[in-house]
């Protein structure tokens, strides 16, 4: 099964209001990432993250689903380190809000 587009767009914005974007890129193999490209901010950032945005980039353009996590989505996600089963999830047609409900759950054992 081929991966839902060429790329991840992925968009953070920061409680001050700066805005980061970075790109996941799919792998050969099925359910794989070939590569992370580094978070590009617009301006410098001291706080945390407001919220964070994908969509999934195809040959056309956007396909016109727009993911969006709140702040304790986004920090569950990052607590639990599970960020890359979350791109995996979204760029192979997975269950990304099942990812995000494991994330919260296992952050709140803690």
């Amino acid at each position: 099964m081929p991966p839902r587009g060429q790329r991840l767009a992925c968009m953070i914005k920061s409680m001050d209001g700066c805005q980061g974007t970075f790109d996941v890129h799919p792998g050969e193999a099925e359910k794989s990432i070939a590569k992370i490209d580094p978070v590009v901010w617009d301006k410098p950032t001291t706080k945390g993250i407001q919220e964070a945005m994908f969509t999934i980039i195809g040959d056309m353009g956007m396909t016109g689903q727009l993911i969006r996590l709140n702040s304790y989505q986004w920090q569950a996600v990052t607590e639990a380190k599970l960020e890359k089963f979350l791109y995996i999830s979204i760029l192979w047609s997975g269950n990304w809000f099942k990812v995000v409900e494991d994330a919260q759950m296992m952050t709140k054992k803690k």
